[in-house]
């Protein structure tokens, strides 16, 4: 697959149960860092790169009808499954109403969107457990309590090792990746 960079990321957090004595703490969290957003002619340009007999152009038109038509069927109300990729769905977000005959889509409806799932398919690459084998995870050191960054020689993951995110489950008290 490739390298992932992960900044640590040391901030103060507050630690202990609400009502009992809390204390701040210094921990130190994962967070990726994103090398940039590929838009449609850079996915285009790199499946040409994989050898796809079809021109940039082509694959343009494809992809560009498969968004028009999914846009057009999940506004009808079905999921939309791409094997091996995940599943998009039309989600939604409505205030309650005691009364059933009085609940209105129009009044009462407040957000409309689309939520995605990745394929957790045995045979997914998108799966938790693919990731992480197939990834190496790169570390840097950089305290927002500070505004420090340390680079950490020596400290690349490999993905198939088990080590790595102090915070994976995202149980760890504070924000994983905000």
């Amino acid at each position: 697959m490739g390298t992932i960079e992960i900044k640590k990321v040391e901030r103060k957090v507050t630690v202990g149960k609400k009502g009992e004595q809390r204390q701040q703490v210094k921990k130190t969290y994962g967070k990726i860092i994103y090398r940039g957003t590929l838009r449609l002619t850079d996915m285009a340009e790199h499946i040409m790169k994989h050898g796809s007999i079809y021109t940039e152009d082509v694959v343009i038109g494809v992809i560009t009808k498969l968004k028009s038509c999914m846009q057009e069927m999940l506004a009808d109300g079905y999921k939309v499954k791409l094997d091996g990729i995940g599943t998009l769905y039309p989600v939604l977000t409505s205030k309650g109403v005691a009364d059933a005959k009085d609940f209105s889509a129009s009044e009462n409806v407040t957000r409309l969107g689309i939520a995605f799932l990745a394929d957790q398919s045995k045979k997914s690459a998108y799966k938790a457990s693919a990731m992480r084998q197939g990834a190496t995870l790169s570390t840097q050191l950089y305290s927002e309590l500070t505004g420090e960054e340390t680079a950490e020689n020596g400290n690349t993951e490999s993905g198939n090792n088990g080590g790595g995110s102090s915070s994976e489950s995202g149980n760890g008290g504070g924000p994983v990746n905000p």
